[in-house]
């Protein structure tokens, strides 16, 4: 890390950096998925993953254009983006910033039946989204088998399943990821905190091809995603 920030700290997203493939091959293999989106914080992060719900939900599911919902749990919370604060139930969050980004409901969490009824209601739902415990909401750890019985509801209504483990990754719980307590793979990870070891911004989603295809080049990115000292730092992190 240390020696990289001696070489170069940021180059344009346009150029290869010997750091991000490096970082992004170490990671899928360790996790398991095709592909990696880099990003800094954890609310872009989540943003990216919904972006990636919803580009999956009208290029393949055949969800009509502007008509995909991603449902998140009562007590999430994931930024305090506009997006991130209109799809939450924390007055803090949304009182006089709105008005907000459509496609976005609540599900009551840890609440399987609630999760069913509105899966079973509307066809255009792309994706769920969950933490395997919530953080901010108050260190809240849902009953054993919930995140199993959301991934099968999810499988079972053609729904990608997110699990946002921005608190929860990396060890954090004993697992490598929370989600593995149930032994479950989530369609989308979305990163962030320890991947860096708390020295740098870096998060990010991984996700399989049947996913990923669907974005291509100029779709999506940042300025500092993925730039090569924040890649040093997360490579020696993880």
């Amino acid at each position: 890390m240390v020696g990289q920030a001696a070489q170069i700290t940021l180059t344009s997203r346009a150029f290869h950096n010997t750091q991000l493939g490096k970082f992004g091959d170490y990671t899928t293999k360790l996790l398991g998925y095709d592909k990696f989106i880099l990003m800094n914080g954890g609310c872009e992060a989540d943003e990216t993953a919904c972006k990636m719900v919803r580009r999956w939900a009208y290029r393949a599911k055949g969800v009509p254009d502007n008509k995909a919902v991603i449902l998140f749990p009562t007590g999430n919370f994931w930024g305090r983006s506009i997006t991130a604060s209109g799809a939450c139930d924390d007055f803090t969050r949304y009182n006089q910033f709105g008005p907000f980004t459509d496609g976005f409901e609540l599900f009551k969490y840890n609440d399987v039946a609630d999760l069913e009824r509105m899966l079973k209601a509307d066809p255009n739902i792309a994706g769920v989204f969950v933490e395997p415990i919530q953080g901010e909401g108050g260190i809240i750890i849902p009953d054993d088998g919930y995140l199993k019985k959301v991934r099968d509801l999810c499988t079972e209504h053609n729904v990608l399943m997110c699990t946002d483990e921005i608190q929860t990754g990396f060890g954090r719980t004993g697992h490598l990821m929370a989600a593995d307590y149930e032994k479950i793979r989530p369609d989308i990870i979305v990163m962030g905190k320890a991947m860096s070891g708390g020295m740098l911004p870096v998060s990010g989603c991984v996700a399989d091809d049947f996913i990923m295809k669907h974005i291509g080049p100029g779709d999506h990115g940042c300025t500092y995603g993925g730039n090569p000292l924040a890649m040093a730092t997360a490579t020696a992190a993880v």
